[in-house]
This record gives C-alpha cells, structure tokens and sequence, in this order.
C-alpha cells in the first residue's frame, strides 16, 4: 500500500511523514530543494520545575460548599482564582534539512522537471521522490530507521553527475558549523512558550535554562567531492550521495557519537526488517485499489464518490504513523504524533489528557502493534511521582492523579494561568480542571494484559498503577445526601447553564467521573483476582463502589452528561464524554440496560450538529460499530474523509490533530472484529458498500489472532489462532 502524488507538497500538511519514535521527518519533494522537517520527540521548551499552585488545593472546601448549593458559577471562578496553575509547554520544531539540486534550472519560477512521482509507501516505511530534468533522472529515498536511530537520505542521479548543497535552519536560537563531510547544527529551547492561543507580551521567552540540542547530518558515502563550506556541505560531480541525521537533546549531549556509519544497504536492511515486523502483522482489503493519486481519490471522495480502498488505506496509515511516531521507551505520541513545524503549535503539540492522547493508542492492541504502548507506558509511570505531589498537596489524596494537560516535563496540576498571571484566564477551568484524566490514562494497562496474556506485566506494572489510580479514585469520592460523588466535577471542555440561566463549568459526579471510577474499580479488583493479591483496598473500595452516585437519563431517555438535567449551553458538542462507558471502555457491556441510553444521547448530539471536529468523529465511528450499526459507522467514517481530511490523509480537526487518525483505524477494527464482554465478534458492523474483502491478523484478547474473507457480505473464511509476532 502506498500513499503517492504527481507534484511536490505545497503545505507542510501535503508531506509525507516519516519517523522512528525518536526522530521525525516531513518530507516535501520539491524538485529544485529538498526540504524535510526535522524533529525530535525529547525537544521541548520548559525546564524542570514546580507548576502547582501553592496552597492552591485550600479553597477545595468552599468550592465544594458552593457546588452543594447550586453555585455552581462561583465555584469555578474561586477555582480559577485559587487553583489552577500554569500552562504545560510546548513541543518545539527542530528545523529544516535542505538540499538544494544546483543542477535544476527554472524559469520564472518553473521548474523544468517531468515525469515526476512522490510516494510514500506504507509497506516499507520510506518516502520517495523521482523525475526527470535536462535528460537525467533523479531519485530520493528518505527513511527513519529504528534500530539506527537515524533519519536516512539517499539521492542518486541517472544519466549525468549533479551538484548539491546541503544546509540546516530552525526557528530555535542555533548556530551552525560544518567540517569534512559533517554538518552540525547547536542550539537551545526557550525556557518558556505559552500556548498559540493565548494572547501575551511574554509568549516565547528565550532565557538561560531551555533544553539544548544538537543535530547532525553526516554525508556517510558519495562518489563526488565533498567540500565544507560556511555552515553547509558542497557536493561536487556525484551521482550518489548518502546522508544520515541524528540528533541529541538534554543528558544525550553527554553520550559520545557513534563514529561508525553503517552502509546504506545496511542502514536499509536493517530498518526494513524492524519495521515490516510490526507492519506486516495485519493486512487488509477491502476492494482493489484505483490507479489514481491520492490527493486525486481522496477529492473524488470529497465529491461524494465510493472508496471502499482508501478506508483500508486509511487503516494501514494509521497503523504507519503510530508505528513512527511511538517506539521504545522514549515520549508517547503528542497531538501531532512526533510532526511539528511550528514555535507555537496548536494547543502547544502536548498531551491533552481528557481523549486526545488515550485516543492515540485505541488501535494499537487491535492493529497488532502492542510494542508502541511501550512509550506511553514508560510516559504514565515516569510522571506518577509529580502525579502523587499534586495528589496530596493540592487535592489532599492518596495515589496519583494528572488532570486536562501534561508535557514533557510530566506536569500533573490543573493549568489556565499564563506565565506571569496571578491567576489562571477566565472561563479556563472548563477545560483546565479534571483531575480524573489519570484514571483514563491507565485504562491500556488491564487491556493490555487481555490481549497479550502477559502476567508479569499485569503484576510489576499494571498492579502498581492501577492501584495508585483507584486510591485516587477512593479519596476523591465524598459522601453527599447517602451516596459517593465526584466533587468539584467537570465533564472535558463542556459547559451548562443553571437554573438561572448562567453558563457553568463544574458541578458534582457527571458522568464521565462517575464512569472512569466505575471502571478504575472494576479493572484493579480483576487484576486482584487474577494475581490472588488479597489488597487491604479492596474493602475501601467495595464500602465506595456500593453507593455510587447513580446515571441519570433525560426526557427521551437518553443518558445524562451531568449530575441533573441542566439546559446544555451546547447541544452538539464535540466531546462525548458521558458515552465513555460504551467505548472506549467496555463497562457498559455488564451494565446492558445503559446502552440504548447512550444510543439516545448520541442521536441527540448528533441532530445537533455534533462530530464536528475529525477526532470526535471518529470517536463516533466507534461508537456506532459497538453498537453494530454499520451504515452509521461507514457515515461518519466518509464525513471524517470528506470534511476532515488532508491531502497526505492528516487528521484535520482542523487544524491537524493525529488523534482522529488513530480513532478513524480504531473504528475500522471495530467494525471489522470485536472482543468484548466475552465475546467475539467478526464483522460485526461491515457496511455494504464493503461487500468483499478480507483481513488477517487483527488481534483479539488471549494473545489471539483473526482472519476473515467475505463476500457480498458474507462470511465464506475465518479461523482464530495464537498470534505469532
């Protein structure tokens, strides 16, 4: 399978991604220049310090008192006053690697090249460029591979010899200097960068203690002459030039640089066969694919044409991006994957901890692809000891907790104040405050022992987490009127209005609290269970579980977002947040008598104007295949393609977001195989418009496997079987 293209990309969301976890590359193809974006997934502005807000946890009390009493407008803005901290920082753009071909030639801004392609193909893991110009034919390969922790740039020449230059940029403070056949470029991270969308005199602030970095571009092989010039490389009569990057940040500085450069042929065997182990674990077809570019399908798409191909191009390219952007024991893949190009990136390219960085994992157990929860793993654990600070010093509990946003830096405190601010911004604490968001984050960790079978993980790893989450969970719980609720509670970015007609942003025990609890209880008394711990915890929880402030439905029935039928300020919200019992979680799978509710809720969002952004779309393709609706499913899986879809098949929330590319791959498995309740499920949501096709080796629980082949809807083979990685 192959993404592929008749011209260079004109934006940076035309080009192709690549990536090994650690390193990042956007490739644009242009024939004259070369450009690729680089970054590195540890670059990030910020330094390591304490963002919590001082004795901010003192005014829980009150909120809590006001809350009780219907003040549910006060109550947050005594939060926004007296909580919240600072803002998360940002993920930074590295820079640029240019290669400028000194034998192209252009004419008022034309370049003469023909027979020209850009692919990338998901098969390999290597983005391509060739054509042909003054009768010599150009190839490039660019990869990033795995094993060498490198990004990997191979540029030959048929018919002639060619001259090339080959320079560095960034937007970070850097300077640059080359020697031999190494071009390197040092630099440093602001110590401080609020996000895009707030408005400050202070947005970008240089100072003394921002990360340093370094990248270095090595030409490794060359049949010409290599020359170092002012802060470039010179390449002279060549018709084959080889050129490795790597790049260090922080404590990696220290590290010695590996001297020895691995040929090509071995750079690229190498790779090849790490990456096809991953990617080659499921295949799927679901009809022949079109002779067309890409951009050309996806337009036609767009025009209200059928294709069925690109849904499973689409998979695959999910499977692609995650396998690039989320490897080892490095950082999980942020809002962007590992792609960035900007200083201030939307919503600062960090991890929004309330669906977007959870939703980035959701195809991964499925897919086959188990290895890339590694970083996201190693990411939960490495934050949990500021996640016990601001656990016990702001919210006066036991465990650990992360609330709306977290960074590199592993911040934990509820954000909205800008740096500098004596108080975080007005109306912040309906997105900034949810301090349930850790318990969501450790949802992976049970499932991932269901699919896998593994119980030293379960016992060395998921035990310690989830129990940190449920002793949280039990301390957060309050008595109220009988019953245990969630007090101060937010349901992710939404709002109401009050009897009184105010617009509110906390209140007690919405839905999504009340779920995640219920499902942080439920996972952690399994995992007792299996491993026969007999936990002093479990009575705790069992006094709390008990009397759990109950689900609420509305007039049509459907399940309530909030604690009371408060008029919603916005019928169609984005976030889904009070159907997260259904999916992502499988809660509602022993609690049956919730699922029509949820199916009414959703219609409702829906006839009002929800699923507007491409992630939430998606989450609603996996709604609608859980409840085996395959129509529905196969609809806003063509919305997500029509409205929220760039050219090189980036999620555009807008902007670009890849957590609608993980979601959109999650909802495709689901319509395909589900595993749940105890029960498996093959094509439990196929849609007609994909009569025919098959799929192999999409993963269920028990460390099991499926193949599937129909026709016109029909089953004609299928068979379960161990998986073999």
């Amino acid at each position: 399978m192959r993404l592929f293209y008749r011209q260079p990309a004109a934006h940076w969301e035309e080009t192709l991604p690549v990536g090994n976890g650690k390193t990042g590359g956007l490739v644009w193809g242009t024939g004259a220049e070369e450009k690729i974006g680089l970054n590195d997934e540890n670059l990030w502005s910020g330094y390591d310090r304490d963002k919590n807000r001082r004795n901010g946890g003192d005014c829980l009390n009150e909120v809590k008192d006001k809350i009780f009493q219907g003040k549910y407008r006060e109550a947050g803005v005594e939060l926004e006053e007296k909580l919240l901290g600072e803002f998360t920082e940002s993920y930074m753009p590295l820079g640029n690697l240019l290669i400028r071909n000194k034998n192209t030639t252009e004419e008022d801004g034309f370049y003469s090249y023909s027979d020209y392609e850009r692919e990338l193909s998901l098969d390999t893991a290597i983005a391509s460029v060739s054509y042909q110009e003054n009768g010599m034919r150009y190839e490039r390969k660019v990869f990033a591979s795995y094993p060498a922790k490198a990004l990997v740039v191979m540029w030959q020449s048929f018919g002639g010899i060619m001259d090339l230059e080959i320079s560095m940029e960034s937007l970070l403070l850097h300077h640059i200097s080359a020697e031999n056949n190494c071009l390197i470029m040092c630099g440093q991270c602001p110590e401080h960068v609020d996000p895009e969308y707030l408005e400050s005199e202070n947005s970008v602030i240089q100072g003394t203690r921002g990360m340093h970095f370094q990248g270095k571009c090595v030409v490794t092989e060359c049949d010409g002459e290599i020359k170092a010039g002012k802060e470039l490389l010179e390449i002279h009569h060549a018709s084959r030039m080889v050129l490795v990057f790597r790049s260090k940040v922080g404590a990696e500085l220290e590290v010695p640089d590996d001297s020895v450069y691995p040929s090509y042929e071995v750079l690229l065997k190498e790779h090849l066969e790490d990456y096809k182990k991953l990617y080659g674990r499921v295949e799927l077809s679901l009809g022949e694919e079109p002779d067309l570019p890409t951009d050309e399908r996806l337009k036609l798409v767009k025009g209200g044409a059928e294709d069925p191909a690109l849904c499973a191009l689409y998979y695959q390219y999910g499977r692609y991006l995650l396998i690039s952007s989320s490897r080892g024991k490095g950082m999980p893949a942020n809002l962007q994957g590992i792609w960035n190009w900007m200083m201030r990136a939307p919503w600062s390219s960090n991890y929004t901890t309330n669906i977007n960085v959870q939703m980035n994992y959701w195809p991964a157990l499925s897919g086959g692809i188990s290895e890339c929860l590694e970083s996201y793993f190693s990411f939960i654990e490495r934050i949990i000891p500021n996640g016990e600070k601001t656990a016990k010093e702001t919210f006066r509990c036991r465990g650990f907790c992360v609330n709306h946003n977290t960074d590199y830096w592993g911040v934990t405190n509820p954000v909205g104040q800008a740096y500098g601010d004596a108080q975080a911004g007005e109306e912040s604490v309906r997105y900034a405050f949810f301090p349930l968001a850790g318990l969501w984050m450790c949802q992976e960790y049970f499932r991932y022992y269901e699919y896998t079978g593994d119980r030293k993980f379960l016992r060395n790893r998921a035990y310690p987490v989830l129990r940190k989450a449920a002793l949280f969970a039990v301390d957060w719980l309050m008595e109220y009127n009988g019953v245990y609720v969630s007090c101060p509670s937010t349901s992710p970015e939404n709002q109401f209005r009050s009897d009184d007609g105010e617009l509110c942003y906390v209140s007690y025990s919405s839905t999504m609290d009340m779920t995640l609890i219920r499902e942080v209880f439920h996972d952690f008394k399994e995992i007792c269970r299996i491993l026969e711990i007999e936990d002093e915890l479990l009575s705790e929880i069992a006094e709390r579980e008990s009397r759990l402030f109950p689900y609420q439905t509305g007039e049509e029935g459907e399940i309530l977002e909030w604690c009371y039928p408060f008029m919603e300020d916005e019928p169609g919200h984005r976030h889904l947040s009070h159907l997260y019992g259904l999916f992502p979680s499988e809660l509602f799978e022993e609690m049956p008598e919730w699922k029509e509710p949820v199916r009414k809720a959703l219609e409702k969002r829906l006839r009002n104007g929800g699923g507007y952004t491409g992630w939430s779309c998606t989450w609603i393709v996996n709604l609608f295949a859980i409840m085996q609706d395959g129509e529905k499913a196969y609809e806003y899986l063509k919305v997500m393609l029509r409205r929220s879809t760039y050219p090189n098949l980036w999620d555009d929330c807008p902007p670009f977001q890849i957590d609608g590319n993980f979601g959109g791959a999650a909802g495709i498995a689901n319509m395909l195989v589900q595993d749940r309740g105890g029960e498996v499920k093959l094509l439990p949501a196929i849609p007609k418009a994909w009569k025919d096709g098959y799929v192999k080796g999409l993963r269920i629980k028990g460390g099991k496997a499926v193949d599937i082949c129909w026709e016109n809807g029909e089953i004609l083979e299928s068979c379960i079987y161990k998986a073999e990685d």
